[in-house]
């Protein structure tokens, strides 16, 4: 019995096509299930073609051993890869692999197996009318071996269904990528991640520099990412006298720090100067010093300024300026609170 390691998001579907396909699932799928097992047995024939040229005829894929072939990926070229298959009897359907030598593939996509390649790949079934049937992005699975596999299964009703698969080499690596066609037998077992997958996130970023007086002030740009309907919250900090002390033994840190935050159009969105007197104004609509000294990230002097923010996805500049023309050494940061 063969193996696969599902990807989270392909499930739906994968399950679409096996089920589409007359598949059995032998195992129930549940919240808590660790493998669903399925079962089908099938031959399948047909052509692969890439940029125009045919690689693989009907005659080449047989279950022993399928059609392997290799075409020159040119960096920021998208290729049209073309699967064109007719069922036989009992069919369930043809699989295109992406392999690369080196080491496996990880994550999401393909990258790690070649410096600077990062492909991105849209996959989409069409049955012969043209209708969108099953579609998958950066395939369906991985199997044990690392290799991203992009699989079709065979519908029965219909006997002929085009796969397009589009292939993006971004980057600076030149080289070949080998594409194979052959017969996948989908009888199997797929192992599903009973937990969720940790991500490391970014807690804060800081700069220091030296505020002198005029346009001569510290700028430190950040950027929010995710779908445009989520916010952050971030708390934005302007530190100096804090910085005189030990462990940091800065004699010459600047004394009143101003902060600034402006968003991607350089308009002006919030102001602080002293975080324990909060400055209404743009995004700020209330005071926030409970909400800075409950954040955990409260500035240690009085002096020292801070905006707690909930900003939508996009670019954002944090200006730190000298009250009064002093100059002197500041520290700039961003913590994310969520």
């Amino acid at each position: 019995m063969k193996t696969y390691q599902l990807l989270k998001s392909s499930l739906t579907h994968l399950l679409l096509g096996l089920l589409a396909s007359g598949a059995l699932l032998t195992t129930a799928l549940s919240a808590n299930a660790s493998v669903v097992n399925f079962a089908l047995g099938a031959d399948d024939y047909g052509t692969l073609t890439i940029g125009g040229v045919t690689l693989c005829t009907y005659d080449n894929i047989s279950a022993a051993g399928g059609c392997n072939s290799s075409f020159d990926m040119q960096p920021g070229v998208w290729y049209n890869i073309a699967i064109d298959y007719k069922n036989r009897a009992g069919s369930d359907g043809m699989s295109l692999s992406w392999d690369q030598p080196g080491p496996a593939s990880i994550g999401y996509g393909f990258s790690g197996s070649f410096p600077g390649l990062v492909p991105k790949a849209n996959f989409r079934t069409l049955n012969a009318g043209g209708t969108s049937y099953v579609s998958g992005l950066l395939g369906d699975y991985y199997d044990l071996s690392g290799n991203l596999q992009s699989t079709v299964i065979g519908e029965g009703p219909i006997d002929a269904i085009n796969n397009v698969y589009n292939n993006q080499a971004v980057g600076s690596w030149n080289g070949y990528g080998y594409f194979s066609l052959f017969e996948e037998r989908l009888s199997g077992q797929i192992q599903l991640s009973t937990t969720p997958t940790t991500e490391s996130q970014l807690g804060n970023i800081s700069t220091r520099g030296f505020v002198q007086t005029g346009d001569n002030v510290i700028i430190g740009g950040f950027i929010i990412e995710g779908p445009t309907l989520t916010p952050k919250t971030v708390i934005v900090r302007a530190i100096g006298p804090e910085l005189i002390p030990p462990p940091y033994n800065i004699p010459n840190a600047l004394a009143d720090p101003i902060l600034e935050l402006h968003d991607a159009t350089r308009a002006l969105i919030g102001s602080n100067d002293n975080w324990q007197h909060t400055i209404i104004g743009g995004i700020i609509t209330a005071d926030q010093v409970s909400a800075i000294q409950n954040s955990g990230h409260a500035p240690t002097q009085p002096s020292e300024s801070a905006i707690i923010a909930t900003l939508p996805p996009g670019n954002y500049t944090a200006i730190v300026r000298g009250k009064n023309i002093i100059i002197g050494v500041a520290l700039v940061e961003v913590y994310d609170l969520d």
